[in-house]
């Protein structure tokens, strides 16, 4: 057999056209990769009562996202689940030409999949025209389109309004597929990229209206990956049970002070720029006279999916900037800085809003107003430092701030808005209450609320995320593994035993974690 009579002959024939195209000529390079990885791939016998689990296959904007949700769902037959690969072929977006690529590669190796395992193809229950999709899924599917939108222009400037109608309409026919798939294929889990770009959103909110567990997860880079077992993973949806479940193991004095230890260490990493993500600029500093008593606006990158639709006050970011400041300004004499994300200053992450000219139009040259960029050589914990209260949309810098001591108020639905440390509010009136409360200094952090915070941080940011090379990213490499080894990689197992058993990533690193301080503690002990 030729190494191309798996093809549909037009893929043979953009084979044979393309060679000069890197992107088309990368994915077909991919294609065999995995068909060598897939051949290999056994499954344990699962028996009538074994989990039911479906593993959502889709291209995304052309990387190896489908390859690694592919891999997903074989090692989890492979530990006995009842595995079912659905093919989401339902175009989102504008169609071209390495889409339909992608959706010939993938089918040709799902052929392959499917000798061992179900495979559907969502567009065989597109038809069902005659579902219902009623006022509140309506309203999702729009707010979807939005978030789509915003995350595709970079910002919420300029969002096209014709695109986001074709992006609805796209939704709404998925969304009669899905739920049609679902009605005749129920599962206990679906394994899905995203959690809000492309169709990925309406997965998670027609699985889990159903009862069903959805576990995300999101790689970019840096040999990270991030992971939830339930919920969206760049939102970090398993940080609040594994945060509660960390206060109940950690009761021991001594314990906690190790954990509050491993915190402080990574902020202090952090604040110099030292960490994995280089987030501030090394050397920066950043304290002026003028900043003493002000309230700090910590903002996120506005399209990164991490701060998509959290928003439950107010309609924007932009909303919340310009009313945030409007309020502080005129109901006190504090000073205001808005500190714009320093990852920003990167041109990969940048936006296309223009927050220093939003502000300078609304207050123009306002002397109690200091807009502070991504590329100014100031640093966050500097300004920190001086302020009377911090407001944050999502940013971690909310979390940072209780431990230093700062008052935080947020209005959104963040990972860490409901766990007790920082001031939610739910409505205008209450927000603008926080705001006032802070300025006068009605409000204090307790001694409690900093530990809290400790904590959080510590199961985020030194637990959460799992350093592996089976990534997104790493696709060739982890690809040319054989299968039996890669199952028996430790973090591979770690990622396959969050996702089967509903543990958020976080608390088996955590567990991990301990019992290794626990065995250098007996190794240290003296021996009698």
């Amino acid at each position: 057999m030729s190494s191309t009579s798996f093809l549909p002959e037009s893929l043979k024939t953009l084979k044979r056209r393309l060679w000069d195209e890197p992107t088309l000529v990368q994915w077909l390079g991919d294609t065999w990769r995995m068909l060598r990885f897939v051949r290999q791939a056994p499954s344990a016998p699962a028996g009538a009562e074994a989990p039911r689990a479906a593993a959502v296959i889709t291209p995304w904007f052309g990387s190896p996202v489908p390859w690694f949700s592919m891999a997903v769902g074989l090692l989890l037959a492979g530990r006995g689940q009842r595995v079912t690969f659905v093919l989401d072929d339902q175009l989102f977006g504008a169609d071209s030409r390495i889409w339909r690529l992608q959706l010939s590669c993938l089918r040709a190796v799902l052929a392959v999949v499917g000798r061992r395992h179900p495979v559907l193809r969502l567009s065989d229950y597109r038809t069902a025209s005659d579902i219902d999709i009623d006022t509140d899924t309506r309203a999702a599917i729009d707010r979807l389109a939005y978030l789509n939108a915003v995350w595709v222009r970079k910002g919420e400037t300029g969002i096209d309004a014709e695109g986001m109608r074709c992006s609805a309409a796209q939704l709404v026919d998925a969304q009669r597929a899905i739920t049609s798939l679902l009605d005749r294929h129920p599962q206990d889990l679906l394994f899905v990229p995203g959690g809000i770009c492309a169709t990925s959103g309406l997965w998670l909110r027609t699985g889990r209206s159903r009862g069903i567990r959805v576990s995300t997860y999101d790689s970019g880079g840096y040999g990270v990956l991030l992971l939830a077992a339930d919920g969206i993973a760049c939102q970090l949806h398993d940080i609040p049970r594994a945060y509660a479940t960390l206060r109940d193991e950690t009761q021991a004095a001594e314990e906690r002070l190790l954990v509050i230890g491993f915190a402080e260490e990574e902020i202090g990493r952090r604040r110099a720029g030292t960490d994995k993500f280089s987030s501030q600029v090394k050397g920066a500093s950043g304290k002026r006279p003028e900043y003493e008593g002000g309230v700090l606006i910590a903002l996120n990158s506005p399209w990164d999916s991490a701060a998509l639709g959290l928003h439950a006050v107010f309609e924007t970011t932009q909303d919340w900037i310009v009313q945030t400041v409007r309020h502080v300004l005129e109901h006190s004499q504090a000073p205001v800085l808005v500190r714009q994300h320093p990852v920003e200053r990167l041109p990969i992450a940048r936006s296309v809003d223009d927050t220093r000219a939003l502000l300078r139009q609304h207050f123009g040259d306002h002397p109690r107003l200091h807009f502070i960029g991504a590329e100014d050589p100031v640093n966050s914990y500097d300004l920190m430092e001086q302020v009377a209260a911090v407001v944050v949309y999502s940013s971690t810098v909310g979390v940072e701030a209780v431990a230093h001591g700062k008052l935080v108020i947020t209005e959104s639905t963040s990972y860490y808005a409901d766990l007790g440390f920082v001031l939610k509010a739910t409505t205008a009136q209450a927000y603008f209450g926080f705001l006032d409360d802070a300025v006068a200094g009605r409000r204090a952090v307790t001694p409690v609320m900093r530990e809290d915070a400790l904590c959080c941080y510590y199961i985020t940011q030194c637990c959460n995320w799992m350093q592996t090379s089976f990534t997104v990213p790493d696709f060739p490499a982890w690809s040319r593994r054989p299968f039996a080894e890669l199952a028996q990689d430790p973090t591979v197992d770690t990622v396959m035993s969050s996702v089967a058993s509903d543990t958020p990533v976080s608390l088996l690193n955590h567990h991990r974690r301990w019992a290794s301080l626990g065995r250098r503690t007996a190794e240290a002990a003296p021996h009698v």
